[in-house]
């Protein structure tokens, strides 16, 4: 991939960026928050700074990050 098409595909993906403030009112998992959310399974997800799996379990005070995974060359 060329530098100016790597730099299209970031421009559209930050274009399609939505940010949402959540908040998280009982425990759930990561899992359970991206399905209600309908956000797919295949994005990084950070707790507090830190990449977590899927089945991590969220608290009311965690600061949840949800990004997508891009590939380059």
């Amino acid at each position: 991939m060329s530098a100016s098409s790597l730099g299209e595909a970031m421009s559209e993906i930050i274009r399609k960026q939505m940010i949402r403030r959540v908040i998280v009112e009982e425990a759930k998992t990561v899992a359970e928050l991206l399905a209600e959310l309908e956000i797919s399974m295949d994005h990084i997800v950070l707790v507090d700074g830190k990449k977590v799996s899927s089945d991590f379990v969220l608290r009311m005070e965690d600061n949840v990050v949800v990004l997508p995974k891009i590939a380059g060359g």
